[in-house]
This record gives C-alpha cells, sequence and structure tokens, in this order.
C-alpha cells in the first residue's frame, strides 16, 4: 500500500505524520534538540524508503510578483532560474508559481516568487533525510497549501484575507482571485491567548496596512475575511473584525471539513495543521522549493519502483500467459481424449451397420483408386472454348475456307502427328515420339489438327494458299498460340491432272478440291500431379 510521511517544519519544532493509502495513521512531534534529532533518525530508519514531503511554517518567508515575458519550455525554465537567482541570490529554497497570463498590452506571464530567506529550523531536519538516504519527494510552503482551502469552499471573492490560528502561530494570507498573493507568520504571545479578539482586530489592521502600502489594496478596497476554526471563539473574533474593521467575514467550519476528510476533529483540534498535511499526502502537491541536490534520493527510489513494478507486470503478465498455455493444453488434452472417444464410437457403430452390407467385388483400396482416377479426370478436363475462338478469330478474315475437321489433343509432345490427311484418307501413324523429346517433360501441349478446303474452289491455288496463308497468319498472332504450321497445302496431288484432259472440254472436267491440313500447339499448362 502507497505511504508518505509528511513533515511540518516550524521555528520550534518538527511533526512527522504518517499516511497509508491516504489515511492518517498517526504523527509524533521532535524537538530541534539533540534528543530530537535523535529521535527522527530513528524514526526515518523505522519507515525506510518511505516518500517524504515537508511542509514549512516560517517566519521567514519572502513573496514578490513579478511580470516576464511570455515564453514556454525550456526558454521559459532559463529564464525562471535567471530571475529566482537575483532575487534569491543566497537562498537555495526558492519556486516561481504561474499565476496568469495577462490579457493587456504584451501580454506577459504573472508570477509569484516565494522562498525562505531563512532555512537553518530547516537544516537540521533535512541533514538527517540525507544521512539516511530517505527519498525527499520536495519543501512545500503551507501558505500554498491554505489557498487550498478556501477553494475547496468555494468562496471566490476578488479580495481574501484568510486568517488561520496554527501551532506555529498567527497566519494571514492575502488572496486575489482565489490566487495567494502574499503571506505572513505572526507568533501568539501568551499574553494575547485570553485576548484574541484584540490580537486579531490589530494584526488585520497590520496587515490591512502593508497591502495598501504595497498597492495590493487601496484605502477603499472591500476584504472579506475568511476564519477556519473549531470553537466558539472564532465566533466571538468574526463580530469583532465585523465591528472594529468593517470587514465581511466567512467562516470556514474546520471539524466538517476534517470529517469530510476522514481526519478526527480531535486530533485537528489538537493539531490544525493535519488538515493542510492531509491536503498534501492526498496528492495536493503545489510548486516544490527544494533544488535538484536534495531531492535526487527521491529521484532514484522512484526509478527503482518504477523498475520494480514494470518487473513486477512483466512477470504477472507471463504467469497469466503461462497460466492460459497450461489451460489451453489442458483444454487441447481433454478435446483429444472425448475426440478419441468419439472416433471409436463411430467405429463401432459402422462396424455394426457393415454386418449387413452386401459384399463388394473390388476392395475399398481400388475403389478408392478409382475415385481419385476420376477426381484427377474432372480437374484436368479442358474445355475446348478457347481453341474454337482461336479459329473463330482467324476465320473471320478468309470466309472462303470452310472447315471439315478438327481433331483436338493434349500431349507432351509437340511433333505428335494427325492419322489422317487433308482428303480424309486415314493413313498408318507413325512411331509416335518419347514424351518430352520435341517439348517440355512434364508440361502438356494443346494441339489441334484442322482440315479444311476453300469454299467454290475455281482451279485458282495461288489464290487458295494465300488464303491459307493469311489464316496462319492471323492466328499466329493469337498470345495463346505457341505455334501454327502447314502440314498439307491446297495443291493438286492427282498424277493424272497433267496427262488427261482437254482444252476443248475443260468446262466439263472435274476440279480437285483444294483441301489443306494446319497445326495448331497451343502454349503449355502445367500437368496436373
Amino acid at each position: 500500500m502507497l505511504s508518505k510521511i509528511i513533515l511540518y517544519a516550524t521555528n520550534t519544532s518538527l511533526t512527522a505524520g504518517l499516511w497509508q493509502g491516504g489515511r492518517y495513521k498517526h504523527s509524533q512531534v521532535f524537538e530541534p534538540d539533540e534528543q530530537g534529532i535523535q529521535g527522527f533518525e530513528k524514526y526515518l530508519q523505522k519507515h525506510a524508503d518511505i516518500s517524504i514531503y515537508v511542509l514549512c511554517d516560517s517566519i521567514e518567508e519572502d513573496y514578490r510578483l513579478e511580470s516576464l515575458p511570455h515564453t514556454s519550455g525550456n526558454s521559459r525554465r532559463e529564464l525562471l532560474t535567471r530571475k529566482l537567482a537575483q532575487a534569491y541570490r543566497n537562498s537555495p529554497f526558492r519556486v516561481a508559481h504561474f499565476i496568469n497570463r495577462e490579457k493587456t498590452k504584451r501580454k506577459d506571464d504573472r508570477f509569484l516568487f516565494a522562498a525562505l530567506n531563512k532555512e537553518e529550523f530547516l537544516q537540521k531536519w533535512l541533514s538527517c533525510i540525507e544521512r539516511q538516504q530517505a527519498p525527499l519527494v520536495g519543501v512545500y510552503l503551507i501558505s500554498m497549501i491554505s489557498q487550498l482551502i478556501v477553494r475547496r469552499h468555494k468562496i471566490m471573492d476578488p479580495h481574501i484575507l484568510l486568517s488561520e490560528k496554527l501551532s506555529s502561530g498567527f497566519r494571514q494570507s492575502y488572496l486575489h482571485n482565489g490566487r495567494l498573493r502574499i503571506s505572513r507568520l505572526a507568533p501568539v504571545p501568551e499574553s494575547a491567548r485570553n485576548q484574541l479578539n484584540l490580537f486579531y482586530n490589530v494584526e488585520t489592521e497590520k496587515t490591512r496596512l502593508y497591502l495598501i502600502s504595497q498597492r495590493f489594496i487601496n484605502r477603499d478596497t472591500a476584504l472579506t475575511m475568511v476564519l477556519p476554526g473549531l470553537d466558539d471563539h472564532v465566533e466571538v473574533v468574526k463580530r469583532g473584525l465585523e465591528q472594529e474593521q468593517g470587514l465581511e467575514c466567512k467562516v470556514i467550519d474546520l471539524a466538517a471539513f476534517a470529517e469530510s476528510l476522514r481526519l478526527d476533529p480531535a486530533i485537528v483540534r489538537q493539531n490544525p495543521e493535519l488538515v493542510h498535511m492531509h491536503l498534501l499526502a492526498t496528492g495536493n502537491v503545489p510548486d516544490n522549493l527544494a533544488p535538484e541536490s536534495l531531492i535526487k534520493n527521491h529521484q532514484v527510489n522512484a526509478l527503482r519502483q518504477w523498475i520494480n513494478l514494470a518487473s513486477g507486470a512483466i512477470l504477472l503478465a507471463g504467469l497469466l500467459f503461462a497460466g492460459y498455455n497450461v489451460k489451453q493444453s489442458i483444454d487441447d488434452e481433454s478435446a483429444i481424449t472425448e475426440a478419441q472417444v468419439q472416433t471409436r464410437v463411430q467405429e463401432q457403430r459402422y462396424a455394426e451397420v457393415a454386418k449387413d452390407f452386401p459384399a463388394t467385388p473390388l476392395p475399398a483400396s481400388q475403389l478408392q483408386q478409382a475415385v481419385d482416377a476420376h477426381t484427377q479426370l474432372v480437374k484436368s478436363a479442358r474445355s475446348p472454348r478457347p481453341v474454337m475462338e482461336a479459329l473463330s478469330h482467324g476465320l473471320e478474315i478468309t470466309p472462303e475456307i470452310e472447315v471439315n475437321r478438327l481433331h483436338l489433343m493434349r500431349t507432351e509432345d509437340m511433333e505428335v502427328k494427325d492419322t489422317e490427311t487433308a482428303n480424309g484418307v486415314a493413313v498408318q501413324s507413325p512411331t509416335v515420339a518419347q514424351p518430352g523429346v520435341a517439348g517440355t517433360k512434364g508440361v502438356l501441349y494443346q494441339v489441334c489438327f484442322m482440315n479444311g478446303e476453300i469454299r467454290g474452289f475455281s482451279g485458282d491455288y495461288r489464290a487458295a494458299l494465300a488464303s491459307v496463308n493469311r489464316l496462319v497468319d492471323k492466328l499466329k498472332t493469337d498470345p495463346a498460340i505457341q505455334q501454327v504450321t502447314v502440314v498439307q497445302e491446297p495443291v493438286n496431288l492427282s498424277s493424272l491432272s497433267n496427262l488427261s484432259g482437254s482444252t476443248v472440254d475443260e468446262q466439263g472436267a472435274r476440279l480437285q478440291a483444294a483441301a489443306f491440313k494446319i497445326k495448331i500447339v497451343f502454349k503449355p499448362e502445367p500437368t496436373l500431379p
């Protein structure tokens, strides 16, 4: 559980409070003597590696309003560092609190510079923290926390004077539009403890005159006095201030506020600063006054915690992943076992049903081979559509050609022969070349033999040859065709054509048909396994 130590440091004592998970546990007061310092060191040893926040409440505080040119990033950081060093040369505990940006003129940035002019009361406690190498987060002013109390109660008057009675004394803080401008601490003498009404009036008048001298307000400015309190004396003080100073006073019930913060009002009555310490412990962290050298242990500790958290997250992710894998393995084993049981059940059922099956003439292995062969044949079947389309494109320019026969085959041998001549006469098939001799082994070629003739042939063989050549040239331009050859040209092969006949009865002579035959080889396609 996340723990924090909140230190409330004054000129006369140090209060150490422990918070765990946002809840107050206990507190202890240490005096600034040898015994108190030793006790504080033992306290730090008992609560080692717990983040420490120091809340200062001292008379030696200084506040200045500064307007600086609007900058951002490294430029703003360097400008503020230089200005703070000029304003508080001898104080390492200083901070620039951003207020707002002006809406007129150059729209400069307005800052409240705050610092501790004397830090001797704080150094002895910080030395103990350094010796124990405890993780110091920062040093903060209690006035920065006080303004949060006013905001929590939604008191947003333009000019507010917050008057608090703490263990260190009487603190008055001036807030303009809910933002801190200046704060002062006045010790309460023993003689004034029974005359708080008079003491409040005197100190309020001092603060008012100071605000007028510093031009925060003028004499006609209406101030709103805010009085946090736990007992009846607050009402008495309120009536006195309204009568003597003419101020509008608003009372904050610290008992109810403490209960809303889950603090015991009885403890807050003894230590009113516990409200401020609780606000700091629950995440309301103002600007830090501590130099970088004092918080290096906290930075190292934060890095170590981050590494531990990252390692724990990685370990948890690994465990979850391993658990998921184990669960998946168990589920897979269960699924395999169930599948095996179901398989055995189905085999038994099949065996019972198969007893009544008639005997098959062939074993199941051969039937399976037949089915596989049929499947391969179906897959390897090719449509003659591409062949017909290619021929159609060629015949469009040669309408005088008539197709008599088409012979399609698929083979690995590009030099395959047809068994029929162009005139339809069957010839003896030559010896088939070995697969792959003229082609590529493992590649099927689709080969088409086309028998055709010249329609209305009148004996002009030159024109017939020209028609066939036009058809061949057209087919060669088809991207799907690899090779086109003329197997038989349309010429007169009859041995009697030059030995018989008469020029007298030439019109009665019977002409031979101009038949031809071409071979078309389409581009190869892979052989199915």
